[in-house]
């Protein structure tokens, strides 16, 4: 069958992609050269023309890459004037060539662009000062300074100005620019550059300062040392803070007892410091969490409570001791701690997670009827529905536990009752209808449904809850939408494989149309259509919130924006990984939904990548461990069917650990399989119980919210 010129030069464009993508430069370079050579006047030209500049700018050929920046910039003027400007300045700046780099970061400047400005900004000034016009440079970065609130932005500039100033000669004025960042902005790196050309210069530099700097920095030697310094000339005139900061220093050391000793000494010298109450907390975290000292941190924050009854984080610290005793073992003084806050500061913030606790450590002692007591009088001090829903299901497990079905049933009908859409009622409602957790529905799940008549039934709901003027369909952008710079740009980049930036163009635009339902329906198919699912995700969300539907009201929301939120993407992959690694897919779905919302190019804080978010040293353990894929790299982790396999995998391996329960399997997967073993020990055979035992937040509502999604996604497509 013929081929028609416009699939034979998509395919051929395709062929570079990938190779780019994968990282075979020089294969995407000759991939991308056919394509420019053959398809001339094909309407991804200047496309590939900027495709090509990325891959010679990182195989370090920059006047090749310049000649196919700006080939783009000739083919496709307005839409990414900014960032290819901006790239243009990057590589003549490395070439040293400063007129011309700073000619592309003006062009860039004045061109549209999404939070370009600054960065092009702050490369104008330093352009300007390597070119040696240093009192503009100077003038720059002073205006960037005065305008930006972050205080890594403001050192920065300090440290920039002072290089600048220094070699004007003016180093009064230099060492007054690395003295501000010192003195106000000491967790920032620029900060530790400038303190070290101060001290180089022989500066002086107050040690208190100089040993903020230095700690933050990570270089604690020298961090101790300015702290003694400072002791040493100021023995009593201070509010305590450098006897707090010597002690995190003394204990990132390993010194510990040494530690206790500064805090101690801040506790009795300073009660009026600005650190006073941070020091007794950090003094009993050291102590059961380094030292092992579970009785004396106890004390500790006993003691507290008993100098400082009144203090705001008095039955904070009463709590704490609470928990320390529960990590011990020792659940029936924990116990009396918990009910000490309830009693004690009834109007805590802590007081129903006190009882709860409480009322969760009877029910490990298997005391069912002081457990049940101890929830019910939790519900005096709730502050949510969610907190509400939390107390009546364990009424219900307690009750339950000791033979009274009727008044389980009944609080069980309560919690599910309390806050429908949240974990706990559905939890509840599981229990009611004796549904073990993540349990198949009768029939499986299907995920076939009739789009297209959902899809007319949202849209008549939508027309009746808001008023629609825009043009049909209302699947497709409105005229403005299409011509908003902001789509313009988020279309290009996501064309070009620049999926973080399109992704910011692209939420900055549905933010801007946060309160208008049809804009956001609109926008929400056309992210659906590019595949960016996290933002189609939240607009569907929108429109809900929009409509006045809380979480429990989104259950009775038109079922097609429901599917939206729950959709099943990345369908194939999840189905066939499910297949082969036992899993059903709709649980595999749900714990991706959560890692990152279907965005197969999320990076986390903490380096994981991709739909399961895996970081790079489990992903390379699973890939050695399985032998697959071929040529591994942390960059597969990007790829869809390589992240589920690999995920599910590593997920199916702490399923076999732990006989196959899935809460410790998540928690696993989430906090890793030591935290997980500890919480199992403390609840072998009761998921609930497994989760309250759960001592971070993260792993517990990371558990929580999969079940949540989990359960959406079997009244959504599940056969009952």
């Amino acid at each position: 069958m013929a081929v028609d010129e416009d699939t034979r030069a998509r395919a051929q464009l395709g062929i570079g992609k990938a190779f780019l993508q994968a990282g075979r430069l020089n294969e995407a370079v000759e991939a991308f050269s056919t394509y420019l050579t053959t398809y001339s006047r094909h309407e991804a030209y200047g496309q590939a023309c900027f495709l090509r500049a990325q891959a010679y700018e990182t195989l370090g050929l920059s006047q090749e890459a310049l000649h196919d920046y700006r080939a783009y910039l000739e083919n496709r003027p307005g839409y990414l004037d900014s960032y290819t400007q901006e790239r243009i300045g990057d590589i003549l700046y490395a070439a040293k060539d400063y007129a011309g780099a700073l000619t592309a970061y003006q062009a860039s400047l004045i061109s549209p662009g999404l939070d370009q400005g600054l960065s092009a900004e702050i490369k104008v000034a330093r352009t300007r000062a390597d070119s040696g016009d240093y009192e503009n440079a100077i003038a720059e970065y002073s205006a960037i300074y005065d305008k930006v609130s972050e205080d890594y932005l403001r050192a920065l500039m300090d440290y920039l100005m002072g290089q600048a100033y220094a070699r004007l000669g003016d180093y009064d004025q230099a060492h007054a620019r690395y003295l501000d960042a010192v003195t106000n902005y000491p967790s920032a790196y620029s900060s530790y550059e400038g303190l070290v050309i101060l001290v180089e210069s022989g500066v002086a530099v107050n040690e208190l300062d100089r040993g903020l700097v230095d700690y933050y920095s990570g270089q604690y030697g020298v961090a101790l040392a300015a702290f003694d310094r400072y002791l040493y000339a100021f023995p009593e005139a201070h509010d305590g803070t450098v006897h707090y900061f010597k002690g995190l220093t003394l204990r990132a050391l390993g010194n510990y007892e040494a530690a206790i000793q500064e805090w101690d000494v801040l506790i009795t010298d300073h009660p009026e410091g600005p650190y006073w109450d941070a020091a007794w907390e950090e003094k009993a975290y050291t102590q059961w969490w380094y030292l092992e000292q579970y009785p004396q941190a106890i004390e500790t924050l006993l003691n507290f409570a008993a100098a400082v009854p009144d203090h705001a984080r008095a039955s904070e610290f009463i709590f704490d001791a609470g928990r320390v005793s529960e990590i011990r073992g020792e659940l029936t003084p924990a116990i009396e701690y918990w009910e000490r806050v309830a009693s004690e500061y009834p109007d805590s913030t802590w007081s129903f997670r006190a009882l709860y606790l409480a009322g969760t450590a009877q029910y490990r002692l298997h005391e069912m009827a002081l457990a049940a007591d101890v929830f019910q009088r939790s519900l005096a001090h709730v502050k949510s529905s969610d907190e509400r829903a939390a107390a009546y299901l364990w009424i219900g497990k307690a009750n339950e536990a000791l033979g009274d079905s009727e008044a389980a049933h009944a609080a069980y009908q309560l919690a599910s009752d309390a806050d429908r859409g949240s974990y706990y009622s559905i939890r509840a409602a599981d229990l009611l209808e004796g549904r073990e957790p993540f349990d198949m529905p009768d029939g499986g799940f299907s995920f076939e449904y009739d789009v297209e008549g959902e899809r007319a039934q949202a849209e008549t709901w939508l027309r009746t809850q808001f008023v629609i003027s825009g043009p049909e369909p209302l699947s497709s952008l409105s005229p403005a939408l299409a011509a908003d710079a902001r789509m313009i740009r988020g279309k290009e980049l996501w064309a070009l494989g620049e999926y973080e930036d399109a992704r910011n163009e692209f939420e900055a635009l549905r933010e801007a149309y946060a309160n208008d339902a049809e804009a956001t329906y609109r926008l929400m198919h056309t992210y659906l259509e590019i595949g960016l699912y996290r933002s189609a995700i939240y607009a569907a969300k929108e429109i809900m919130t929009l409509a006045g539907l809380d979480e429990a009201g989104t259950l009775y929301a038109p079922s097609y924006l429901s599917r939206i939120r729950f959709g099943v993407y990345f369908e194939d992959v999840f189905s066939a990984v499910a297949t082969e690694i036992d899993f059903e897919p709709a649980f595999l779905i749900s714990l991706a939904r959560q890692e990152s919302l279907f965005e197969g190019f999320a990076l986390s804080y903490a380096a994981a990548r991709g739909l399961m978010q895996i970081i790079p040293d489990t992903g390379q353990y699973l890939a050695d461990r399985y032998q697959w894929p071929p040529g591994y790299t942390d960059d597969d982790l990007y790829r869809p069917y390589v992240s589920v396999h690999l995920g599910a995998r590593y997920l199916a391996e702490q399923r076999e650990f732990f006989d196959g329960d899935l809460y410790a399997s998540l928690a696993a997967y989430n906090a890793g399989p030591g935290y997980a073993l500890v919480w199992k020990e403390l609840a072998p055979d009761d998921p609930d119980l497994f989760l309250e035992s759960i001592r971070f937040s993260q792993p517990r509502d990371y558990i929580r919210v999969i079940y949540w999604a989990f359960s959406n996604y079997r009244r959504l497509y599940g056969n009952q």
